[in-house]
């Protein structure tokens, strides 16, 4: 038996309600269903299976990446990779491209890693919405949105079987170098 995982930046709470009734409207209009499972969040490491007795060994891995700065993360209007996924544009900085590739790096030996090229989003419809696809795009692709918030934290989230569930965070601890004055 295998857990499941996946780590993500998961936005603060008030930003968080908001995507989700979005997603929410996005489900009742459509009948799309899919999106609504996991918690709102921009996927760092897709989901990946690891053996109960390895978890504590993930934890203190994930640990390693915390050195790392906060970071202004911005999100801008709709887009989606077509024929299936409706997503809320997470502009690209260098800060989540750092924390992608430390993490990426991290996780190597408990996850084999995305073959494709890293493109932050925050899902808004997919899976299920394949035959909706058009009509959602239609609807949301002039649409706007224009949030930024700061990610000072990743979270691991672990499946239970019927939800995602927070399962620890891990806050950015910046690097502290002491300067040196010479006299």
């Amino acid at each position: 038996m295998e857990d499941l995982y996946m780590v993500g930046i998961l936005p603060p709470g008030g930003l968080r309600e908001r995507i989700d009734d979005i997603r929410k409207e996005v489900s009742l209009e459509h009948g799309v269903y899919s999106a609504l499972k996991p918690p709102v969040h921009i996927t760092l490491a897709a989901p990946f299976k690891l053996k109960p007795a390895m978890e504590q060994q993930l934890v203190q891995k994930l640990k390693s990446v915390c050195h790392f700065d906060p970071f202004a993360q911005k999100l801008e209007d709709f887009d989606g990779f077509p024929e299936h996924t409706v997503f809320i544009k997470v502009l690209k900085n260098t800060g989540i491209s750092t924390l992608y590739k430390n993490l990426k790096a991290a996780l190597k030996p408990y996850a084999e890693g995305s073959k494709n090229p890293f493109h932050p989003h925050l899902t808004i419809a997919y899976r299920d919405a394949k035959e909706a696809y058009p009509q959602i795009m239609e609807q949301y692709q002039n649409r706007r949105f224009r949030e930024e918030f700061l990610a000072d934290h990743f979270t691991l989230l672990k499946h239970d079987g019927k939800r995602w569930n927070i399962h620890s965070e891990y806050y950015a601890q910046p690097k502290t170098t002491q300067l040196e004055m010479s006299l």
